[in-house]
């Protein structure tokens, strides 16, 4: 039996499949494709090109083979069969077994059919695989099938004596998902649990549900409020007492409810249990036996656990991200924000959503997590309070949002006292753990818990279990990533978890413990994509080391310099240096090394003045307290500023200095490292014969370490190369490549890897192109699946994608960077993701596709603003120019030109704008102001003579002599 409703599992015998079993995830993979092909057969090429599209068809076809062996092996020989290239699954599917229920049931046309065939229905198909293509069709197709049953079972129902619900004082808003997905649910089984932290709309929503299904009901449906019930003993008499059933002399009042309830077809709601668990799951598994026809739904912060019990989790509302709002029009379909505006207006006629309050209702929106309640008593108070004010003070927001209706519960009056009717029902190692986790922001994982929380009243075996019960009443929310689980407060319960942290005395111990976890875990890591889903957490720790330990604060900061170059989180890492930097003074290792890391995140932003007086400062540091490595580190970096300033002298200087350290004290990998600087020193001055004896020097002594555990500061790139334009439209243009991974250790194949993109890269200037594509082949064969060695694949794709440009091969240029694009997502690389876009904007820009070019460099542009990277950004500006240069929409090109130059003053890099200015002449002649061209190519000339730039100064007098003439 295999099920792909609710989640993959398969069953041999009757006996279930454990997931050890699955050797290789591809084997189960393979499964599932062929469970869902028509008459559960593929081709073998089919499954390839969906599990192995990647590879190539040799190495493809050897994974499907040992997939298939897998596959027998947990479900039988005889379960996949290999016929005539077809690979054929023999098994029982319940898809197949729901779809023809569902023939029948449309077929018979009965209550009985319609409900037997959504009892097949288990849910999602293969939520595991919600982003898969191979799933999405028919999922969405059974999930329809599904909607459709449960309106066909709607339309059946008996008048005459029926129990009615009581009508709602407001309007019901948004949960349109939801609601068909718990129609879909509810004929599943009789017992549906409605289960979410406090404030979620449990009750609405259950009472929404209940209203549109009670025709199908033959006596309809009633509902019981338990809140008011304060004795577990008294739940019976309050469901008695709502059914209007009353015990005869003697008669226990049960019988007397399941005297009245067994011949009847009814569906009993039951909201708010929680506080008289066990009593509600009693008697809820007593009239499941005793009244064959009657459906339960309950609400309940936590599930009753009974058999046969569908637990359904409400989710907060959809909310937008502040930071990226979507258009006003466009913001009201973001459900928080429907029911925000809704109950607004209803407390002050004529409000609306509009551009002035659209950005402060999604901040409140999303601070208040979504939460119904929660949005409905901060709507209450847009009587007295603009949204603007109602935002700035949601830090006090247990205070500021108390205003509720007086008709609702007294639990949901104020949102303080709806989270402390959940806290009260919590155990005392509940309570401890609860407010604990109030240290996390952002998310957490169980180790985590166990390294933050541990100490008196709770033990580290403890952890687990406890953090497993707050999960199921619904104060700790749990998600699945892989193979992992994480774990998060939403920020409204979180700050009521620190207030009762705050008023147990333990804030400021669980704080600095927090940030000592936080210290050691970007210590110990790596790979800074997997610190991504801690970057909350990690500024929590800023925080709390910048007040509490000045020392460990500068440490975190080094320690984060990679993950924030990734990232591009520019501005943010500069004001975090500022700080620490300027809390621990002391001329020591760990200053130097901070001063070196500030630097780097100067020189991605283009604040090179400050980047390189960092440098320098490090510099002294280091010889000061006689570190010759540090010195020889200090010195390497001041030679890139010198080549990002144009100053080739210069960084021949540092690096002489630097090569003498590194000959004689220097770490592994120092010297071939001065060496390939050297020559990028000498490809800057104009010469390539020089630069190219160097980069081969380097390779070779990079060689050399390549076998052993070495790590080496990335060698700068040959960043910006010459792109032939469109013949006819547009000339020769600098293109800014991709800079590979700038300013962070790599290793020493990974060296290798790099100088051999920077060699094909010069071959290319050159127009070897041959010769290019030898080298770029070379270090493409190099690198594997690690997540370093990804990051310099896709360097090598963006090579690649230049390097098809200069042969017009524009469909391999576009698989090319369409590739890299694809790897850098997958690793978050913010920057690369960048960068690749401004390549697809380039290959777009030459094939034709203008519509296609300006959507990626929108999207790169917009990136590269929010970070403060004026590299990026400039380069973006300078195709983005280019593009309305074609388009003949010079006022647009002129201004894009002008926005670069601008981005570009602070990086004192003469030859970039040398580069805007020849560009900007380019767009004068466009317009025919020959006068104004002349002008202009006379200020690139004048600038490419201070940087030294000769290519630049023949391009010059190339393209300007052959548009004006002019020599």
């Amino acid at each position: 039996m295999i099920a792909l409703l609710g989640g993959f599992s398969a069953s041999v015998d009757g006996n279930e499949v454990p997931d050890r079993a699955w050797r290789l995830k591809k084997g189960r993979e393979l499964v599932k494709l062929l469970a869902l092909a028509r008459g559960h057969r593929l081709h073998r090429e089919q499954a390839m090109d969906v599990l192995w599209r990647e590879l190539d068809p040799g190495a493809a076809a050897n994974n499907l083979n040992q997939a298939v062996h897998v596959a027998r092996r947990v479900l039988g020989s005889d379960a996949i069969e290999a016929r005539e290239g077809l690979l054929v699954l023999s098994a029982d599917v319940d898809v197949d077994r729901f779809e023809e229920a569902a023939d029948v049931a449309r077929r018979v046309d009965t209550v009985a059919a319609y409900r037997a065939a959504l009892a097949l229905y288990g849910g999602e198909l293969l939520p595991e695989n919600r982003y898969d293509d191979f799933a999405a069709d028919r999922r969405e197709d059974l999930a329809g099938t599904a909607v459709e049953l449960a309106r066909r079972l709607d339309r059946f129902g008996a008048a005459g004596g029926r129990l009615t619900l009581p009508a709602d004082a407001s309007s019901f808003v948004g949960r349109r998902h939801e609601l068909a997905e718990l129609r879909a649910l509810l004929p599943r089984g009789r017992l549906l649990t409605l289960t979410g932290t406090g404030g979620a709309g449990k009750s609405r929503l259950a009472l929404e549900l209940a209203r549109g299904v009670e025709d199908s009901f033959a006596v309809g449906a009633a509902i019981v409020e338990l809140a008011a019930v304060s004795r577990p003993r008294l739940v019976i008499d309050a469901v008695a007492a709502a059914l209007d059933v009353r015990a005869l002399p003697d008669q226990p009042v049960f019988d007397a409810l399941a005297g009245f309830l067994a011949p009847r077809e009814l569906l009993l709601v039951l909201d708010n249990c929680e506080h008289v668990l066990a009593a509600s799951a009693a008697l809820v598994d007593s009239v499941l036996r005793a009244a064959p026809n009657v459906s339960l739904i309950v609400t309940s912060r936590e599930p009753l656990r009974l058999s046969g019990e569908v637990v359904f989790r409400v989710p907060s509302l959809a909310i937008a991200d502040p930071d990226n709002v979507p258009a006003t029009a466009d913001l009201v379909g973001y459900e928080a924000v429907s029911l925000f505006v809704e109950r607004a207006a209803a407390v002050a006629p004529g409000f609306v959503l509009d551009e002035e309050n659209a950005l402060d209702i999604a901040r409140i929106c999303f601070r208040l997590d979504g939460l119904p309640l929660a949005l409905e008593l901060a709507a209450g108070r847009v009587g007295g309070l603009a949204p603007s004010a109602i935002a700035a003070r949601l830090d006090d927001r247990f205070r500021l949002l108390r205003a509720g209706t007086s008709q609702a519960p007294t639990r949901q009056q104020t949102l303080a006292a709806t989270l402390r009717w959940s806290h009260d029902l919590l155990e005392p190692d509940e309570r401890v753990l609860f407010r604990r986790l109030a240290a996390f922001a952002g998310g957490f994982e169980l180790g985590a818990a166990e390294a933050v929380c541990t100490g008196d009243e709770l033990s580290l075996p403890e952890i687990a279990d406890v953090l497993g019960r707050l999960v199921e009443k619904s104060l700790v929310s749990a998600e699945e990533r892989g193979a992992d689980r994480r774990y998060r407060l939403l920020e409204t319960v979180r700050l009521y978890a620190l207030e009762q942290l705050e008023e147990a005395g333990e804030a400021r111990a669980l704080s600095i413990r927090h940030a000592h976890w936080a210290l050691a875990l970007a210590g110990s890591t790596a790979d800074t994509q997997a610190l991504d889903r801690e970057a909350a957490n990690l500024r929590a720790a800023l925080d709390t080391l910048a007040e509490a330990d000045p020392i460990d604060s500068l440490r975190l900061c080094a320690a984060l310099m990679p993950f924030w170059l990734r990232r591009i989180d520019l501005e943010e890492a500069q004001g975090r240096f500022e700080v620490a930097l300027a809390a621990a003074p002391e001329r020591t290792v760990l200053r130097a090394e901070a001063l070196l890391a500030a630097s780097a995140i100067g020189l991605r932003a283009g604040k090179t003045a400050d980047g390189r007086a960092r440098a320098e400062e490090s510099l002294q540091v280091a010889v000061a307290i006689g570190d010759t490595r540090a010195e020889w580190r200090a010195l390497q970096r001041l030679s890139d500023f010198a080549i990002v300033w144009d100053d080739g002298p210069a960084a021949l200087r540092y690096l002489e200095r630097a090569l003498v350290i590194a000959r004689s004290d220097g770490p592994p990998g120092a010297e071939p490292l001065g060496v390939y600087t050297r020559g990028v020193a000498h490809w800057l001055l104009g010469e390539p014969d020089r630069a190219e004896e160097c980069l081969a020097e380097s390779l070779e002594l990079f060689r050399s370490l390549a076998s052993g555990p070495v790590l080496i500061p990335s060698p700068i790139n040959i960043e910006d190369l010459q792109w032939a334009g469109i013949p006819g439209v547009l000339g020769p243009r600098i293109v800014f490549e991709d800079t590979l991974q700038p300013l962070v250790e790599i290793s020493g194949p990974a060296a290798v890897g790099q100088v051999l993109i920077n060699q094909s890269g010069i071959a290319r200037a050159r127009g070897e192109l041959s010769r290019a594509r030898v080298l770029i082949d070379e270090a493409e064969a190099m690198f594997d699946d690690s997540a370093e060695d990804r990051a310099l694949a896709a360097a090598v794709l963006v090579r690649r994608t230049y390097l098809e440009l200069a042969e017009s091969a524009h469909a391999q240029a576009r698989t090319a960077i369409d590739r890299a694009l694809e790897i850098r997502r997958e690793l978050n690389d913010r920057r690369g993701i960048g960068m690749a876009l401004v390549g697809l904007g380039l290959v777009d820009l030459s094939a034709g596709d203008l519509d296609g070019a300006g959507r990626s460099l929108e999207a790169a542009s917009g990136l590269f603003r929010r970070a403060g990277d004026r590299w990026g950004l400039a380069s973006a500006l300078w195709r983005t120019a280019d593009l309305e240069l074609v388009r003949g929409r010079f006022d647009e090109a002129e201004a894009a030109l002008d926005d670069a130059r601008a981005v570009l003053g602070e990086t004192r890099r003469v030859r970039w704008l040398a580069h805007t200015a020849f560009n900007r002449a380019e767009v004068a002649v466009a317009r025919g102001d020959l006068e104004l061209a002349r002008a202009r190519f006379a200020e690139a000339r004048e600038l490419y003579t201070a940087s030294g730039d000769r290519g630049g100064l023949a391009a010059v007098d190339e393209r300007g002599g052959a548009l004006l003439h002019l020599r």
